[in-house]
């Protein structure tokens, strides 16, 4: 198996929709609510660890700095050691456009390994689990799937499957 672990933040999308509902109620006006609905809202963070593990086969390499691409970008946003305050801004500003929640975040990574790895043997083993360190809560929050290629691609090869005469 190879394997990364990537810190990374993602933004709650229930607490977002709950602060423009009570924004909306608050201020009644529709003008105003048409135009929250366009814009990322007030929600907490998380700070979100996710691992994602793929075993190896012979001749189907694996690279670590891809791995750490797919899960990077399947976070609401990258974490950074020394930003400039206009960065800061501009990355929580990019997280809240791209909320996730922990079970998005491996939907997401297993996405984007099929689509990075399309010649992988289907008898490939992957594990990909997200946690978030939740900023309002005193739990954390977990999701992690273990599956195959082969079980990844049953969707996508029965939406491809060829049509018979009846349609």
């Amino acid at each position: 198996m190879v394997g990364v672990q990537v810190v990374g933040m993602s933004a709650c999308p229930c607490a977002m929709e709950t602060a423009r509902e009570l924004i909306a109620k608050e201020r009644r006006d529709p003008a105003l609510v048409k135009i929250l609905a366009t814009l990322p809202t007030i929600t907490h963070n998380q700070r979100n660890t996710a691992t994602l593990l793929v075993e190896v086969h012979e001749g189907h390499p694996i690279e670590a700095d891809d791995l750490i691409e797919i899960v990077e970008g399947s976070l609401s946003a990258p974490t950074f050691g020394v930003l400039k305050r206009g960065d800061e801004g501009a990355l929580v500003l990019a997280a809240h456009k791209n909320p996730k929640f922990v079970e998005d975040v491996v939907r997401a990574v297993l996405t984007k390994l099929l689509d990075r790895y399309k010649d992988m043997p289907d008898d490939a083993h992957l594990t990909v689990r997200s946690e978030s360190e939740e900023s309002i809560h005193r739990h954390n929050a977990v999701a992690e799937r273990t599956t195959t290629m082969g079980e990844l691609r049953i969707p996508y090869r029965k939406r491809r499957r060829p049509r018979g005469k009846d349609g």
